[in-house]
């Protein structure tokens, strides 16, 4: 794992729904979508991903299939 990337935070257990954030210079959405990769085995549905207007915030919420 690499040291400056952000936590997968579960918010619905029920629903299986994460929210990660992939912001700064280390890391891109891409990063996002690897971790969601990684969180869910048998694949994921993104339901939100965000990137600010400066490029530099960026968040996906996804749900595990």
């Amino acid at each position: 794992m690499n040291p400056q990337e952000q936590p997968v935070n579960l918010i619905d257990s029920k629903a299986n729904i994460y929210i990660t954030t992939c912001s700064g210079l280390a890391e891109t959405i891409g990063t996002c979508h690897v971790k969601a990769k990684r969180t869910c085995k048998n694949g994921y549905e993104v339901l939100k991903e965000e990137l600010d207007s400066s490029g530099v915030h960026r968040k996906i919420k996804f749900q595990c299939k």
